[in-house]
Formats: structure tokens, sequence, C-alpha cells
């Protein structure tokens, strides 16, 4: 069994970890008030929601760079570096994708059909979801890597098994609304391509938020 060293670094890098998750979830938030505000179509919010989520990705890409240039030296972790690095990745990635799809709504102001709105606001959902259990798996994965019990690392596994079970509902959803797009009557090919990109890129949320959760049950096993 490896030994629990988080607690000998004066701050561990878990700490930062935990404050890059904080960063993605709070875009979530914003992200679902940005999708509501855009798909009301007389909201003017939209570009105010759209620049503070940039400014909150550029704020997690400092955070980033600045766990990257910090790793101790000298002393052992209590995970995998590499392992740990590619946690980071995944997880910034999943703010990556909220952004990518605010920049591609932000190109073309479509009339989103009633039809898909429904649907649309689930998927939104599904990708909010899954971000908001990016702070609880790292904040369960420190206790565990200072603890090493089993019940600490079952609870890891809980939301790490709720992060897969969240990307497999979005999936569906996605599909869903692929199928309905482009079953819809009279529209043209610009309105098809934007909206089917643009269910993509949320998909790609939850995608990375699984990521995330696959990597940790890596970083955590025996």
């Amino acid at each position: 069994m490896r030994s629990p060293f988080v607690h000998l670094f004066r701050e561990s890098p878990f700490v930062k970890l935990l404050k890059h998750a904080e960063i993605v979830q709070e875009g979530g938030g914003l992200f679902r008030k940005a999708m509501i505000c855009y798909l009301d179509g007389s909201c003017t919010e939209f570009n105010t929601f759209h620049m503070n989520v940039t400014k909150m990705e550029h704020e997690a890409d400092r955070l980033k760079r600045n766990i990257r240039g910090h790793l101790p030296r000298g002393l052992m972790m209590p995970v995998d570096k590499f392992q740990f690095l590619l946690y980071l990745r995944e997880q910034d990635k999943a703010l990556d994708a909220v952004q990518d799809s605010l920049h591609w709504l932000s190109y073309r102001n479509t009339d989103v059909p009633d039809m898909l709105v429904d649907d649309l606001l689930l998927l939104v959902d599904k990708a909010v979801d899954s971000i908001k259990q990016l702070p609880l798996m790292v904040g369960r994965a420190m206790v565990y890597l200072r603890s090493y019990s089993d019940k600490d690392r079952r609870q890891v596994k809980e939301v790490i098994k709720a992060l897969r079970l969240k990307e497999s509902e979005s999936d569906t959803i996605e599909r869903k609304l692929k199928s309905d797009i482009f079953a819809l009557p009279s529209v043209d090919a610009i309105t098809v391509f934007h909206l089917i990109r643009l269910v993509e890129y949320m998909g790609d949320i939850s995608n990375h938020a699984e990521n995330a959760g696959d990597v940790m049950r890596a970083m955590i096993a025996r």
C-alpha cells in the first residue's frame, strides 16, 4: 500500500486541483444561464454570460499552468504524476467544451425550433450535473489519499459511477437530438449544421467529465 504523503506537502497539488474543479463547476452554472438566455430569444444577456465564461476559462487555464509548473520535485506524490496531469487535462477540457459551445452559439442567431428546446435544456442539465461531480470527486479523493480506507475509496468510486451514468444519459439525449434535427421540416442546411455541431460540443462536456472520472479511477487503484 502506498503511504499517504498528501499531508507532507506545504500545499498539496490536490488543493489547487480542487480549486480548478470549483472554477469548472462555476463555469457550468453560467453555461446553463447562457443557454436559457439564448433559447429564450428575447434575452439580451447572452454575450455577458459568454464573456464571463471566457474569463473563467482563462482563469482555469492560468491555474492549470500553475499546477503543472509547481508539482513537487524530490518528494513522492500519492498518485502517479502522469495520471495526475492527465486528470487535470480532462477536467480542464470539460470547461473548454463549455466555452466551445458558447463560442459556437455566438457565431449565429439561430431560431431554435420549439420541439428541440426541452431536450436541449435536458442536455444542458446533464452537462452541468456532470461538472458538479468534479469538485466532489476531487474532495473525496483527497480524503481517501489521507486515510486509504476502503470506505473513503468507495465514496470516490460512487462519484465515478455517477459520472459514467450521466455521460450515458447525455449520449442518449444527444443521439435523439441529432435524429430530430435531421428530421426537421423546411429547415435550411446551415441551421441544421449549426444545431448538430452545438449538440456535439455540449456532449463533449459530459464526455470529458467522464474521462476525468476514468483517470481518477486509475489514480486510486490499488
